[in-house]
């Protein structure tokens, strides 16, 4: 996609990090935001910044580990706007340095639930629609943890590997429509 103007783009994780840098590129090149994150603070400072462009932004407070939260919010973006061009699953974490023995597993669910599950729900959610555009993207953020495996980064690494691999095989599966699937390695 070479011309963001007037295009629609959900960004998820967008109260921060590159969240709220892809919200401000994406504002000075025209295009409509709409932003989510879990925290109502950052969120609320990113649309700010994005307001000095012009841009059309709406935010909404969505948790990504929560799946009737994500298609929700979807059913909710697609009643108002019909359509987006553009989503961006790029809501994360990490545990921090930690040696396996020493993760609690509910932490290792709840990254899981965040860093994977939260791109395979959005996806799904929004999947149908981005089909029915002239040209659309999905763009999923990985990390260089999801190339290479780190030594007391067990789960990161497993959600970034595993977001990796989706991005792969969906490539694949759209190889042949609208819908152009890249996974991103910072």
């Amino acid at each position: 996609m070479k011309n963001f103007k007037n295009k629609i783009a959900v960004i998820t994780g967008a109260g921060s990090g590159i969240g709220q840098a892809l919200s401000l590129e994406l504002a000075k090149k025209g295009a409509q935001l709409i932003l989510s994150d879990k925290n109502a603070d950052t969120l609320a400072e990113t649309e700010k910044k994005v307001s000095t462009y012009g841009a059309l932004c709406d935010t909404y407070i969505v948790d990504v580990s929560d799946e009737k939260a994500i298609y929700a919010f979807a059913k909710q973006i697609l009643k108002k706007y019909d359509h987006i061009d553009l989503l961006f699953n790029n809501a994360g974490f990490a545990l921090g340095k930690i040696s396996l023995k020493d993760v609690k597993m509910e932490d290792f669910h709840k990254i899981i639930d965040v860093n994977l599950w939260g791109v395979i729900n959005h996806t799904k959610a929004f999947i149908d629609i981005l089909l029915t555009r002239p040209e659309a993207a999905i763009v999923n953020i990985s990390s260089l943890f999801g190339i290479i495996g780190v030594a007391d980064q067990v789960p990161y690494c497993t959600t970034k590997f595993a977001v990796r691999g989706f991005s792969e095989a969906l490539r694949m599966e759209l190889s042949d429509t609208n819908v152009r699937v890249h996974s991103v390695h910072p």
